[in-house]
């Protein structure tokens, strides 16, 4: 039994030398990805499995053509298309993890505005699933299923294996007002202190400018005496995420502007 925060994790499901056991192991650990996350794209695919494009295509094709992913075509990232699910794969899953499964994204309930930054999201957890830094993950829309309301909801909350903590992952795709920025930082500290959700902040972006200007506004926010924010509890909980490796995957692989 998958635990349902470790759904989606290749590494999680039936390892064998059997050819045929491997590529179920493959399918179902996609199947989950999309049944979390909503939707994904090939080069979400392409991080979470650890192999070629080609291959990626080949198999999501094959998917396709067997009723099980359903292929939309969309102007609003760089892949060209997303994949979700259809009934046969949400049967396939409730026969594999025993339960009766709700999944109700369809092509027009998915908002094109936030396509990119969500499968940004899903990039940046692939990866630290492939760097052996993340041991399980919940989604944005989990969390909504738990009943944390939008106020207390951040993009992801992964378990971080160096640390042995939970931290939140933040993706930015543009620069937030300074209002906004204020009302994110009193969110924090209240799941941070409060709510005991998370222990720290981790902010990502497809380009270090919006790393730097959330670092930025921020200092000048908890530094401000009159908005009462500790500036050293949000020095200790807020990491900036300035990984050239990852910045440059991301805008390269996701990022249409």
């Amino acid at each position: 039994m998958i635990n349902k925060h470790e759904r989606g994790i290749p590494s999680k499901y039936l390892k064998s030398t059997s050819t045929k056991a491997r590529h179920d192991a493959k399918l179902y650990s996609l199947l989950d990805w999309i049944y979390r996350f909503g939707f994904t794209s090939t080069s979400v695919i392409e991080l979470l499995w650890d192999v070629e494009r080609s291959v990626v295509n080949r198999m999501v094709k094959r998917y396709v053509d067997d009723g099980v992913l359903n292929e939309v075509a969309t102007f609003a990232c760089r892949d060209r298309r997303v994949f979700l699910l259809k009934p046969k794969a949400i049967r396939m899953l409730e026969e594999l993890h025993g339960e009766e499964l709700r999944y109700s994204i369809k092509p027009s309930t998915i908002n094109p505005k936030s396509i990119t930054h969500d499968l940004i999201v899903g990039c940046v957890i692939a990866f630290g699933l492939q760097q052996g830094k993340i041991g399980f993950f919940i989604t944005e829309r989990e969390q909504q299923k738990d009943n944390q309301g939008k106020r207390r909801r951040v993009d992801a909350i992964c378990y971080d294996l160096h640390d042995n903590e939970m931290v939140a992952v933040e993706v930015e795709c543009s620069a937030k007002t300074i209002p906004h920025r204020l009302d994110l930082l009193r969110r924090y500290r209240k799941a941070i202190s409060d709510d005991n959700l998370y222990h720290k902040v981790l902010i990502y972006s497809h380009k270090r400018r919006y790393v730097k200007d959330a670092e930025r506004v921020n200092s000048k926010l908890t530094s401000k005496e009159a908005n009462q924010l500790d500036e050293m509890f949000f020095k200790e909980h807020i990491k900036y995420i300035y990984n050239k490796e990852l910045i440059a995957l991301i805008y390269n692989k996701f990022w249409l502007h």
